[in-house]
């Protein structure tokens, strides 16, 4: 091939390329349709550069968005699309598309964080009444708003039992956490009683001791003091003083004897 035909095809080529701005586009299309979703959405970025304000291309981004997984994306995308307030028809696709991946959003955060999934769902529901204030008939935009709406009453219901379940165990526990600190102190009240009781014995004891050395009580096997003192003065009017004994002996004399007749 000589270099005039080289150069031929690349003006060729250029000239297709310059008469057909939406080469991009279709390409992106094609991509999609072949499931190649990465690739494809690289496409639509590139076609948005020359038509950053085409209601179709922000529309097919956001659907490859969804397509991939990534829901949040899908949903900036979406709410780009221009002028889908003055056609009723475009404003039902692109809501109907946000109510799904809201309800994707809802449906992956609903383990970890139920209460974030409850509000995911409820913009879920709002987007799909739009789409059916939009377009009465679309009976998906209905079935998938009945649907998310059934979803999230049991997901409220199960939350209030959950609620309710945490409650009645935190009930018990503290049922608990008191008969256990009753049952503690009447232990230590119990371990401390026969201490007291010991130490009431020996005051009483010691009290007894004392009065009894106080008034003269005797002791087992000994006498009192008035005892003692009552005895020692018994024997001291028995005995005989020295002087006594001599008068008596002086006075005494040789008895007569008895006359017998």
């Amino acid at each position: 091939m000589t270099g005039r035909t080289i150069a031929a095809v690349a003006l060729a080529a250029v000239s297709v390329g310059w008469l057909d701005p939406h080469a991009t586009a279709r390409e992106a299309s094609r991509l999609y349709a072949a499931g190649k979703f990465d690739d494809a959405a690289g496409k639509y970025n590139e076609a948005l550069v020359d038509q950053p304000d085409s209601p179709l291309l922000h529309f097919n981004l956001g659907d490859t968005l969804y397509r991939q997984g990534k829901f949040t994306d899908a949903v900036n995308a979406l709410q780009q699309v221009p002028g889908s307030d003055t056609d009723p028809a475009r404003t039902a696709r692109v809501a109907y598309n946000i109510g799904n991946a809201k309800y994707r959003l809802g449906q992956a955060a609903e383990g970890s964080d139920p209460n974030a999934a409850l509000g995911l769902y409820a913009e879920a529901l709002a987007a799909y009444r739009r789409a059916m204030g939009a377009a009465p008939d679309d009976a998906d935009a209905k079935f998938n708003h009945e649907f998310v709406e059934k979803k999230m009453a049991d997901l409220k219901k199960k939350l209030e039992e959950q609620q309710k379940q945490q409650e009645q165990d935190q009930q018990q526990q503290d049922r608990q956490n008191q008969e256990q600190a009753k049952q503690d102190q009447q232990g230590e009240r119990q371990k401390e009683r026969p201490d007291g009781q010991q130490q009431d014995q020996q005051q009483q004891q010691q009290q007894q001791q004392a009065t009894g050395a106080q008034a003269g009580e005797k002791q087992d096997g000994q006498m009192s003091k008035q005892e003692a003192a009552a005895l020692l003065d018994a024997q001291r009017d028995q005995e005989v003083r020295p002087d006594e004994v001599v008068k008596r002996l002086q006075g005494a004399g040789v008895a007569e004897p008895a006359e017998d007749w």
